[in-house]
């Protein structure tokens, strides 16, 4: 059976609306765009490797500590070469994520693994956590 990615496919992209909503303050939309510079092409890593046999980095810091990393490492980065290089991320991962074997596991971060439909829902959720944060605060700007 193949992967259906379409849930990953319309999360992303109602991620990229709420982030890019031009009701968002600036200084929510740099923080949160920041945080998936960081998160999103390091999922797209992990699943490349998997799909190309080779053993993946997977991140072993805190979330506090990468989160608060990325809000430094991605200062200089103008929000559309961001949100260029998410999509790129999101292009990586749906390439990838359909060659690697339904029983085979993919690890999310230190100490979890998820097979490739699972794997999918968690990214989903990541993105579902981001758009529904964002779109009440351009709710509550309004």
């Amino acid at each position: 059976m193949a992967l259906d990615l379409s849930e990953l496919r319309s999360g992303f992209d109602r991620y990229v609306r709420a982030v890019l909503d031009p009701e968002l303050s600036g200084e929510e939309r740099r923080i949160d765009l920041k945080h998936m510079r960081f998160w999103y092409p390091y999922y797209a890593d992990v699943v490349t490797d998997v799909a190309e046999l080779r053993k993946p980095r997977v991140e072993k810091r805190t979330l506090k500590v990468i989160n608060s990393q990325s809000q430094i490492d991605y200062e200089p980065y103008a929000d559309d070469q961001i949100v260029a290089d998410l999509k790129a991320a999101q292009e990586t991962i749906l390439l990838n994520l359909p060659r690697i074997p339904a029983d085979r596991n993919i690890p999310y971060k230190k100490g979890s693994r998820y097979l490739p439909d699972k794997y999918a829902a968690v990214l989903v959720a990541h993105l579902r956590m981001h758009w529904d944060y964002l779109e009440k605060l351009t709710q509550k700007e309004k």
